[in-house]
């Protein structure tokens, strides 16, 4: 029986001695593992980082390709001045509000409107695509919501937009027939 003792703590005792080296190598790995998931991560992040670049730039092709002419450009710059938002915003915005218009008034009260302003229809995606595909869809409120919302403007912004359009278009001669039923479809008083 102490043959049995003696061999069951020498047993212990090699367990003991080598549990050092365990931690050791425990130790060792966690640190290689902790190295692997930093530098998948940093790998990961090098990737989010590229595809937010490439769609950064996508974009900004796209936006450079959407040239507002005529004197539509002068209605962009004082939205933009005026209200204190980018080209962009100020495009995309007053080019919703005259797809709601477009989409809910008379063909000949549209063209009337645009016929007074050259370069109207270049806020509307004038050479088609998808700029020309997204706005042709807009019919309602919600719908110019959705796209302030997608520019980046708070849906608040309609009701200074609105005004601001009507006040422009008013000083190209456009009639008041026309001016009242687009305050009318786009809720501005008075």
């Amino acid at each position: 029986m102490n043959a049995f003792r003696f061999g069951l703590m020498g047993a212990s005792l090699c367990l003991v001695l080598s549990a050092p080296a365990q931690a050791f190598d425990l130790k060792s790995m966690t640190d290689s593992a902790n190295k692997a998931v930093n530098d998948a991560s940093d790998k990961a992040n090098a990737s989010v980082s590229q595809a937010n670049d490439a769609a950064t730039s996508a974009m900004d092709s796209a936006n450079s390709k959407l040239a507002v002419t005529g004197e539509a450009k002068a209605l962009v710059d004082s939205l933009s001045t005026d209200l204190g938002v980018t080209q962009q915003q100020a495009a995309g915005g007053a080019g919703a509000l005259l797809a709601m218009a477009q989409n809910n008034l008379s063909g000949d009260q549209f063209s009337g409107i645009m016929n007074k302003v050259p370069g109207l229809d270049s806020l509307l995606g004038g050479g088609g695509g998808m700029a020309s595909s997204v706005l042709g869809n807009i019919s309602t409120l919600q719908g110019v919501s959705k796209a302030f919302s997608a520019l980046g403007l708070s849906p608040e912004m309609i009701s200074q937009f609105a005004p601001k359009i009507l006040g422009f278009l008013g000083g190209e001669g456009v009639g008041a027939t026309a001016l009242n039923s687009l305050k009318g479809l786009w809720g501005v008083a008075g």
